[in-house]
């Protein structure tokens, strides 16, 4: 592989790590946007589930009973859209780290591999200077003047 092609496997590599890191960010938006709208989904019906409980007492005031049950049943509704709010930030947070994870762990091992292969491609008066880039760490070190 010539020096030309691992300079550009290097930048297509930023490129791909690049664009996994966008589609991480856009993926998180994308599932707080649809929590944001799932609460206010949840306070919509939060709303009508009270207005009818309200409504039912005006219509029967003496109703105790009924008043009871109607507030109960509305509690109870409230309760399970809450539980149910967590479950959903709860998947939400955890595909999100999944997802981040999956990009660092990517990323890292696509440029670790586009560094290697541009390391190899480095001349061997740089290799000799630079320990590091020694193939074999039996060439000699150049010895400085």
């Amino acid at each position: 592989m010539s020096a030309r092609d691992s300079i550009d496997r290097l930048f297509e590599a930023v490129i791909e790590r690049q664009e996994s890191t966008f589609d991480s960010i856009k993926g998180a938006n994308e599932r707080y946007h649809r929590f944001a709208r799932s609460i206010l989904e949840g306070a919509r019906q939060g709303a009508h589930d009270w207005t009818k409980v309200a409504q039912g007492w005006t219509q029967r005031p003496t109703d105790i009973v009924g008043l009871y049950e109607a507030a109960s049943e509305a509690v109870a509704n409230d309760q399970a859209r809450r539980l149910a709010l967590w479950q959903e930030f709860l998947e939400d947070l955890a595909e999100s780290q999944r997802e981040g994870r999956e990009v660092m762990r990517r990323g890292f091992g696509e440029v670790r591999e586009a560094v290697e292969r541009v390391q190899e491609t480095v001349p061997s008066f740089l290799r000799a200077r630079v320990p590091y880039l020694r193939r074999d760490e039996a060439e000699p070190v150049a010895k400085e003047a």
